[in-house]
């Protein structure tokens, strides 16, 4: 038996978030268990912890990312993940991406 993964790398910068943020975030999911609103809430989490530390640090007004916050909402999710990182690259909410889908093999354990 076999499952089929897509690993994702987002690239994001360290503008306001400082050097840590400017590091590869990379994850891998189950195709058949992980959809593009998935997707979605875990960039959001990613961004929302940085957000958080920025605007305890003073570098970011709250109703910035409040606002920020309300347009990433509006990202396609009922697409592909293409497109909803090709939106997400577009409106500046990461600076690039890469997909790879591939197959394992499930041992018998």
């Amino acid at each position: 038996m076999t499952k089929e993964m897509v690993q994702f790398t987002i690239q994001t910068s360290g503008k306001n978030g400082g050097a840590t943020w400017n590091s590869p975030y990379t994850f891998i999911r189950e195709a058949q268990h992980f959809d593009t609103k998935d997707l979605q809430l875990t960039l959001y989490t990613g961004q929302h912890l940085n957000f958080d530390h920025v605007i305890s640090s003073g570098k970011l007004n709250p109703d910035d990312a409040e606002a920020w916050e309300k347009k990433y909402q509006q990202a396609p999710t009922d697409g592909s993940y293409e497109d909803f990182l090709q939106w997400c690259k577009e409106n500046d909410y990461i600076d690039d991406y890469t997909t790879e889908s591939y197959t394992v093999a499930e041992g018998n354990n």
